[in-house]
Protein backbone atom coordinates (compact mmCIF):
# COMPACT_ATOMS: atom_id res chain seq x y z
CA UNK A 1 0.00 0.00 0.00
CA UNK A 2 2.98 2.41 0.67
CA UNK A 3 4.05 2.29 -2.81
CA UNK A 4 0.17 3.33 -3.86
CA UNK A 5 0.34 6.38 -1.73
CA UNK A 6 3.41 7.53 -2.64
CA UNK A 7 2.65 6.82 -6.22
CA UNK A 8 -0.53 8.54 -6.14
CA UNK A 9 1.36 11.61 -4.14
CA UNK A 10 3.77 12.13 -6.80
CA UNK A 11 1.10 12.33 -9.56
CA UNK A 12 -0.14 15.20 -7.29
CA UNK A 13 2.83 16.97 -6.75
CA UNK A 14 3.20 15.71 -3.27
CA UNK A 15 5.41 13.83 -1.78
CA UNK A 16 4.81 11.56 1.60
CA UNK A 17 5.49 13.47 4.76
CA UNK A 18 4.83 10.72 7.31
CA UNK A 19 1.96 8.37 8.60
CA UNK A 20 -0.24 10.04 11.25
CA UNK A 21 -1.66 7.46 13.97
CA UNK A 22 -5.33 6.47 14.32
CA UNK A 23 -7.05 9.36 15.59
CA UNK A 24 -10.87 7.15 16.39
CA UNK A 25 -13.70 8.96 15.34
CA UNK A 26 -15.85 12.09 15.79
CA UNK A 27 -14.88 15.25 17.17
CA UNK A 28 -12.21 14.32 19.54
CA UNK A 29 -10.93 11.71 16.78
CA UNK A 30 -10.86 14.87 14.33
CA UNK A 31 -9.11 16.97 16.58
CA UNK A 32 -6.63 14.16 17.68
CA UNK A 33 -5.75 13.88 13.59
CA UNK A 34 -5.27 17.44 13.26
CA UNK A 35 -2.82 17.90 15.99
CA UNK A 36 -1.17 14.98 14.51
CA UNK A 37 -0.87 16.37 11.17
CA UNK A 38 0.10 19.95 12.21
CA UNK A 39 2.99 18.37 13.72
CA UNK A 40 4.20 16.11 10.60
CA UNK A 41 3.57 19.87 9.15
CA UNK A 42 6.14 22.32 11.39
CA UNK A 43 8.15 19.28 12.55
CA UNK A 44 7.14 19.69 16.15
CA UNK A 45 6.19 16.84 18.27
CA UNK A 46 4.07 17.45 21.47
CA UNK A 47 5.82 14.99 24.49
CA UNK A 48 4.37 14.70 28.34
CA UNK A 49 7.31 16.13 30.51
CA UNK A 50 6.99 15.32 34.07
CA UNK A 51 6.52 18.25 35.84
CA UNK A 52 9.61 18.04 38.27
CA UNK A 53 11.11 18.39 34.91
CA UNK A 54 9.19 21.07 33.47
CA UNK A 55 9.84 23.19 36.66
CA UNK A 56 13.81 22.75 36.43
CA UNK A 57 13.65 23.63 33.11
CA UNK A 58 12.15 26.61 33.98
CA UNK A 59 14.63 27.63 36.55
CA UNK A 60 17.78 26.85 34.44
CA UNK A 61 15.89 28.87 31.40
CA UNK A 62 16.04 31.68 33.80
CA UNK A 63 19.34 31.32 35.05
CA UNK A 64 20.30 31.03 31.14
CA UNK A 65 18.52 34.29 30.62
CA UNK A 66 19.96 36.29 33.53
CA UNK A 67 22.58 37.57 31.48
CA UNK A 68 21.43 37.58 28.21
CA UNK A 69 18.38 37.33 25.96
CA UNK A 70 15.51 35.82 26.97
CA UNK A 71 15.39 31.89 27.12
CA UNK A 72 12.07 29.94 26.90
CA UNK A 73 12.11 26.33 28.51
CA UNK A 74 11.06 24.51 25.64
CA UNK A 75 13.73 26.23 23.95
CA UNK A 76 16.29 24.78 26.40
CA UNK A 77 14.98 21.75 26.49
CA UNK A 78 15.46 21.19 22.44
CA UNK A 79 18.90 22.75 22.90
CA UNK A 80 19.92 19.94 25.67
CA UNK A 81 17.60 16.74 23.52
CA UNK A 82 19.91 18.31 20.32
CA UNK A 83 23.26 18.13 22.52
CA UNK A 84 22.02 14.75 23.77
CA UNK A 85 21.46 13.06 20.40
CA UNK A 86 24.39 14.41 18.79
CA UNK A 87 26.48 13.05 21.87
CA UNK A 88 25.13 9.17 21.76
CA UNK A 89 26.88 7.13 19.53
CA UNK A 90 25.28 5.94 16.28
CA UNK A 91 22.88 3.24 16.42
Amino acid sequence: MADNVNAIAAKLGARVIGEVPDAGGGAFGAARLARAVAELRTGTVSVPVAAGTLDKLARLAERASANGPPVRPADLAARLLEAAVAAAPEA
